[in-house]
């Protein structure tokens, strides 16, 4: 009898786990490959010369800014998160965000990444020293990226001369093993790109560069320009589309011609900093990049991961208006979200330049009749307003949080970064802004200085030109924010499951190369997957 109900038992077990779905066909609703429909290069050409001209090109041009690129490969092969534990924190999720400066550099960065004694041959005695400086402390810097399993790129090109017509994205994936969705944002057509043009003096150029650009292969010539988001974590969702606001017209703005004071802006920039602006038609615009992925471990089993990259070519405002935007977007995400990327969060404008342009903005700046009224007030009106600039630069350097004060003292950042502060989704959640001394890299006691660096004044540098004048050319670009478990943004009560730890910006690690990878600095973020054993610091 009692073997009879065992094997009733058995069978009755054996039927349900029939019933049940297997490990696979749990899986099956995962998106194994989506790939791009790509544009030919006639087509390309066409929008060269005019981008409205075709409908019927304009009516693929929506769907392909409607679609991003999605592969599960690496989930299909049996890869599995690497998740890292730390002694303090428990396993952890580990996000990184890197604007890998127009994939210039993919194969180095790849080596860089997977080879450690490569790695050790990038390295320049002569930048090394001491304390953070140092060997141990770079190569520690190095072994925090590579252990990160989610990473969030920008500049991310596909099909393009210059990166070595390279699925930038699709290259970095493969050789670590990870998903990645991609993000096509804008289309490269400017002539000199497709081979039409030589690059002129003017626009930056000279005859070997000239003589490098013209000669293109259409036949692997996409001109793809974008963002992706790379995870060893099965991606359940991505959406991108182009943002309702763009805050610069890149065919338009780029084909006017230059005038005097855009020359010498572009010669001063190319001989004092070392940096080459040029000409950059392109169509397309900066866009909404949303990517889901599954990750058991997090409350719903899902992370939804926003990668920012706002536009560059505007004054502040644009870009407010953008991110205004994206947390439209957002709002409504019930689960885990972390929003990071390159918010080009500068507080000039280098689209091309006049002097119609700049006399316009300088009448219309209220700062500049406020110095007018000093100087004619006062008799040392020059001294007075040369050291209210220069103390106004210091004030906000690196600092988007810094007191915003009209007409006097203003900080052009400010009205962004604290629209992301008061930001709240529908179920009354909020960004994380605090600063443990305990849990932020430097032990800063700060807001914010748990998921982004502080540096001795205001955040680290993650942007530098190729050759910085003291802190002239240095910015804090890229910002890493963390949806979290409270109401208040500084709210030191709230759970530190998921919250973000040791925001770093592994600058050290970047210009200590001979050649750095990029002109950006990668940042990085720990999250742990449990409450943490650490207390929080009042």
């Amino acid at each position: 009898m009692n073997g009879y109900r065992c094997t009733q038992s058995l069978s009755l077990l054996l039927a349900l786990c029939l019933l049940l779905p297997s490990p696979r066909s749990a899986a099956a609703s995962y998106v194994q490959l989506q790939e791009l429909n790509f544009l030919t290069f006639d087509e390309l050409k066409t929008l060269s010369q005019n981008p409205d001209a075709d409908k019927t090109l304009k009516k693929k041009l929506d769907a392909f800014w409607h679609k991003p690129l999605i592969s599960n490969e690496a989930f299909y092969q049996g890869v599995k998160p690497l998740l890292p534990k730390d002694p303090l924190l428990g396993p952890i999720l580990r996000a990184a965000t890197w604007n890998i400066e127009k994939s210039l550099k993919v194969p180095e960065v790849i080596r860089f990444w997977t080879d450690g004694k490569a790695f050790e041959a990038m390295l320049d005695p002569e930048k090394l020293g001491s304390g953070e400086h140092s060997l141990e402390a770079i190569t520690r810097q190095r072994e925090r990226l590579i252990k990160a399993d989610i990473l969030v790129l920008q500049e991310m090109e596909i099909g393009i001369k210059r990166s070595h017509y390279l699925n930038a994205a699709g290259e970095i994936a493969k050789a670590l093993h990870m998903n990645y969705a991609y993000a096509p944002q804008y289309l490269e057509i400017d002539p000199v790109i497709l081979g039409l043009e030589k690059l002129t003096l003017e626009e930056g150029g000279d005859d070997q560069e000239a003589m490098d650009y013209y000669h293109v292969d259409p036949a692997k010539h996409h001109g793809v320009f974008g963002s992706a988001v790379l995870s060893r974590y099965p991606i359940k969702y991505a959406e991108v589309r182009p943002l309702k606001y763009q805050a610069y017209d890149w065919y338009n703005g780029e084909k006017k011609k230059i005038g005097f004071l855009e020359k010498t802006r572009r010669l001063s920039t190319r001989t004092v900093f070392k940096n080459e602006m040029t000409r950059e038609m392109k169509v397309g615009g900066r866009g909404y990049f949303r990517v889901d992925l599954d990750i058991p471990e997090v409350p719903g089993g899902t992370l939804t991961v926003i990668n920012v990259h706002l536009e560059i070519k505007c004054q502040p405002i644009g870009r407010e208006i953008q991110m205004r935007e994206i947390l439209n977007e957002i709002k409504k995400i019930k689960n885990p979200v972390i929003m990071l990327g390159d918010f080009n969060a500068a507080p000039t404008d280098i689209s091309p330049t006049s002097v119609t342009r700049t006399v316009k903005r300088t009448l219309k700046n209220p700062t500049t009749w406020f110095g007018v009224a000093v100087n004619y007030i006062s008799p040392y009106g020059l001294a007075i307003n040369g050291t209210r600039a220069g103390s106004n630069v210091t004030k906000n350097f690196n600092n988007p949080f810094a007191k915003n004060i009209d007409i006097l003292a203003p900080n052009p950042q400010y009205d962004m970064f604290n629209m992301i502060r008061e930001f709240r989704f529908e179920d009354g959640k909020a960004f994380d802004f605090r600063g443990d001394p305990e849990r932020s890299i430097g032990a800063k006691h700060k807001f914010l200085a748990n998921s982004n660096q502080r540096g001795h004044k205001g955040f680290k540098t993650s942007f530098s030109v190729k050759r910085a004048l003291g802190v002239v050319g240095k910015y804090r670009l890229d910002w890493i924010f963390v949806k979290a478990d409270m109401k208040h943004p500084k709210d030191i009560s709230a759970p530190y499951r998921l919250a973000p730890h040791f925001g770093e910006t592994l600058e050290e690690m970047n210009t200590s190369l001979k050649e750095p990878l990029s002109d950006h600095h990668p940042s990085i973020v720990d999250l742990p997957l449990e409450e943490p054993r650490l207390k929080s610091v009042s």
